[in-house]
């Protein structure tokens, strides 16, 4: 007959698994609006051609971003504050690795706001999409704003809203 100590420990063993198993699901839900802020950085243009962490290659003249925790696929608007312009990225890595950054950008995101010269900026986000889909656009937002989300490499099916003179307001079905 096996020990109380031995039925302790596995009832805490098993305990613990689910408590992690819940956290990660948790941590990686996606809440579509969800608005944060913080320092952003991006990628020099010498990781251009290598596999991210979702397995794509790196291309800096898409607009894609490393992230802790949104799940690949994931985009997010980006603004600069100081500047007022803005972009929307997708995320297809993790990091950044630096406890001071929320973000890292590819070069073309990073130049489209304007932050090559000072290569950390203070940026505002929120969340707009998952998986393909945009949910949520700037006012004024055109097909020219979002051409280069997505690139040879990505499995995700882009799904966007119209985008007439000022308002996103329909799905597009592919």
């Amino acid at each position: 007959m096996k020990s109380m100590t031995y039925y302790k420990i596995k009832i805490v063993l098993v305990a613990f698994f689910v408590f992690v198993n819940a956290f990660s699901i948790a941590a990686q839900k996606v809440e579509i609006g969800k608005k944060f802020k913080g320092s952003a950085s991006y990628y020099h243009k010498k990781f251009n051609g290598r596999r991210t962490a979702s397995g794509e290659r790196l291309n800096n003249q898409d607009y894609t971003c490393a992230h802790r925790f949104y799940p690949f696929g994931t985009m997010i608007e980006i603004i600069n504050p100081s500047n007022g312009k803005w972009v929307v990225v997708r995320v297809n890595d993790r990091g950044p690795f630096s406890k001071n950054r929320v973000i890292d950008l590819s070069y073309s995101a990073a130049k489209q706001i304007g932050m090559i010269q000072k290569g950390i900026i203070k940026i505002e986000a929120r969340v707009v999409g998952e998986n393909g889909e945009l949910c949520i656009l700037k006012e004024g937002a055109l097909s020219e704003n979002l051409k280069n989300i997505f690139n040879s490499d990505t499995t995700y099916k882009f799904i966007a809203p119209l985008l007439p003179e000022n308002v996103a307001s329909k799905k597009i079905k592919q």
